[in-house]
């Protein structure tokens, strides 16, 4: 390890020693105005940042949105990306307590606790990482799929946050059979899919705001070789402060349904959908819209696009 990472990495673990220290000590009416304010420097002084989001809503929207209501919904992400980063630290500070305080649950995530084999999965909307936890405290034996990240101390702290109420951490590399023997065994298992995943590593195209993008098969794989559902559930955040988990119709086990190619676009329809309901608590400064399929024009996509290598075509 070069020695210009390993002061990286020193650095990075300062900082969220300091988090836990000082984050969560905030009221919070506190925690909602520094996120506010973050969130709005963070949209005025990361120019690339703030470039890529108004891209990426160009790409979505095109002409169904105006230019105003772009730049309010890049502005409302900036805010939400703040709130989930400021709340990783302040839910871990008396988790039980503040986790039944600010997290409900709508009618529909009731699915969320029956007794049948279920994946459970998201995106990048809202708060996923206070879901899970609420989820666990509630009595769910969930095992989450996360990528390992690349300053292990950091690893090791965000994932002890993450296990304090229960909740049971996979890595992504690998984590199949781990997560087939949870499902058989009553458990419930959550994946993150929003993500370009080519299909050389467990991927395939499919319509995303009427655009193709590479989406993980992991769901419909699951799916399949467990015998369960999928429910999507997504967690938004309210103007008081809290969080209210909701959850779309679930998607059965049964044979029609286990065709991975039409599972996975579901999927994606569903994410949509949520997205579509509350645009600004989507994570707008991700690349999502990567990687352009050979066939389609290069201007249908945002600046940063490129073609996919030969092997990635389906």
């Amino acid at each position: 390890m070069s020695l210009q990472r390993r002061i990286r990495q020193v650095f990075e673990s300062l900082f969220f020693c300091l988090g836990f220290l000082l984050v969560g000590f905030l009221p919070r009416p506190g925690i909602l105005v520094l996120a506010r304010r973050l969130g709005d420097a963070a949209y005025r002084l990361a120019r690339k940042n703030r470039k890529l989001a108004l891209a990426n809503l160009d790409a979505a929207f095109g002409a169904e949105r105006g230019a105003e209501d772009k730049a309010r919904i890049a502005r409302e992400s900036f805010r939400i990306f703040s709130l989930d980063a400021l709340d990783f630290f302040w839910f871990a500070l008396f988790p039980a307590r503040r986790l039944r305080r600010w997290v409900t649950f709508d009618d529909s995530a009731n699915a969320i606790f029956g007794p049948a084999p279920m994946v459970g999965v998201t995106g990048h909307i809202g708060n996923w990482e206070v879901m899970g936890q609420a989820v666990a405290l509630r009595g769910q034996r969930l095992l989450s799929v996360a990528a390992p990240l690349g300053n292990p101390l950091v690893n090791r702290m965000i994932n002890w946050v993450r296990r304090r109420t229960g909740q049971e951490i996979a890595d992504r590399e690998g984590a199949m059979r781990r997560l087939l023997r949870h499902i058989r065994g009553g458990g419930m298992v959550a994946l993150v899919i929003d993500q370009n995943v080519l299909p050389e590593e467990g991927g395939e195209f499919v319509e995303f705001f009427g655009l193709p993008v590479p989406i993980s098969k992991a769901a419909a794989a699951l799916m399949a070789r467990g015998k369960a559902g999928i429910l999507f559930c997504y967690c938004l955040a309210d103007e008081s402060g809290g969080y209210r988990v909701r959850c779309l119709p679930a998607l059965a086990a049964s044979e029609e349904a286990r065709q991975p190619g039409a599972v996975t676009q579901h999927l994606a329809d569903m994410i949509e959908t949520a997205v579509r309901e509350r645009p600004g608590q989507w994570l707008w400064m991700y690349r999502r819209w990567k990687f352009v399929p050979n066939g389609l024009p290069l201007e249908r996509y945002p600046y940063y696009a490129k073609r996919v290598p030969a092997r990635s075509q389906q």
